[in-house]
C-alpha cells in the first residue's frame, strides 16, 4: 500500500488510474506568462521571428513605395493563372502596403500568437500560419476579379484568430475578445482596399488546421500523433494546389 493526501492506495490501482487519465497532448507547454489565454501569455520566439522577417521584407519595400518589387511578388492571379508564378500566393503574405498595414498586422499577431504558439507548440503554430497565408492567398486568388492584386498577412492573421477561437472553444479558455477582434476585422475588410476574401480563406483554414492539430496532439500514440498531423497537412495543401492550379480565376467572383 501507499500513502495518499486522502488515505492509503495499492500500487496496481494507481497505475490503472493513470491509464485511465487523459493525458495533456505534448506539445502544450503552459508556466507563468505562457498560459495559453490571449492577454495573459507573453511574447513568443516564433511570433517574433514572423514579425522580423515582416518588418525586414518592409524595409527592402522601402516602406511600401517599391512598386516594382510590390508588382513582382503580390497576389496577382492573372499572373498565377497565365504565367504559372504560384509562387505569389506565398511571397504576397509577407508584403505591405504603408506603416498602418503592417502596424495593424503585426499588433493582432503579437495579441494572439503567443497564445496559440503556447497551446499548439512552435511547428504546429509556424505550419499553420503558413497554411493559412496560404488559404487566404487562394481564396483571394479564386474570389477576387483576376487583374486585381493583393499583399498583406491578413490571410495567415486571421488563421492565427481563427485558430484561437477552436482551440478556445475545445479547451473552454476565454474567446470573447478574440471573437470581437474576427468580427471587427470581417467588417474593416469590407471597406476601403481591403482584401476581405483573404480574410475569410485564411480563418476558414486556420480554423481548420488548428482542429486537426488538437485532436492529433490529443492521440495516446505518438506515431499516429505524427502521421495524423503531417498527412491532414498534406492534405490540406494538397486541397488548396488544387485549387491554385486547376481553377481559373474570375470563375467565381465575388467583387
Amino acid at each position: 500500500m501507499v500513502q495518499a493526501p486522502v488515505g492509503w492506495q495499492c500500487p496496481p490501482c494507481i497505475s490503472e488510474g493513470a491509464k485511465r487519465s487523459r493525458q495533456v497532448p505534448a506539445f502544450t507547454h503552459t508556466s507563468p506568462g505562457r498560459t495559453g489565454v490571449v492577454g495573459s501569455t507573453n511574447p513568443t520566439p516564433v511570433v517574433l521571428a514572423i514579425i522580423a522577417v515582416n518588418v525586414v521584407v518592409f524595409f527592402f519595400e522601402r516602406f511600401g513605395t517599391d512598386t516594382r518589387l510590390i508588382d513582382r511578388y503580390a497576389m496577382w492571379p492573372a499572373a498565377v493563372h497565365l504565367e504559372n508564378q504560384y509562387y505569389r500566393a506565398f511571397t504576397a503574405m509577407w508584403l505591405h502596403a504603408n506603416f498602418l498595414h503592417i502596424i495593424f498586422n503585426m499588433l493582432a499577431l503579437l495579441i494572439v500568437g503567443p497564445a496559440v504558439e503556447v497551446l499548439l507548440g512552435k511547428a504546429r503554430f509556424l505550419a499553420l500560419y503558413l497554411i493559412a497565408g496560404l488559404g487566404g492567398s487562394v481564396a483571394s486568388y479564386l474570389l477576387s476579379q483576376p487583374n486585381v492584386a493583393g499583399i498583406g498577412a491578413s490571410g495567415a492573421i486571421m488563421g492565427i484568430l481563427g485558430a484561437y477561437v477552436v482551440l478556445a472553444a475545445r479547451r473552454h479558455l476565454p474567446m470573447a475578445p478574440v471573437v470581437g477582434l474576427l468580427v471587427l476585422n470581417f467588417l474593416i475588410g469590407f471597406t476601403g482596399n481591403i482584401d476581405w476574401r483573404a480574410h475569410l480563406g485564411g480563418v476558414v483554414t486556420g480554423a481548420v488546421v488548428a482542429l486537426l492539430y488538437d485532436y492529433a496532439g490529443n492521440l495516446r500514440n505518438r506515431t499516429r500523433e505524427l502521421a495524423v498531423t503531417i498527412g491532414g497537412s498534406v492534405a490540406i495543401l494538397a486541397v488548396l494546389a488544387l485549387l491554385i492550379t486547376g481553377v481559373a480565376p474570375g470563375h467565381v467572383n465575388l467583387s
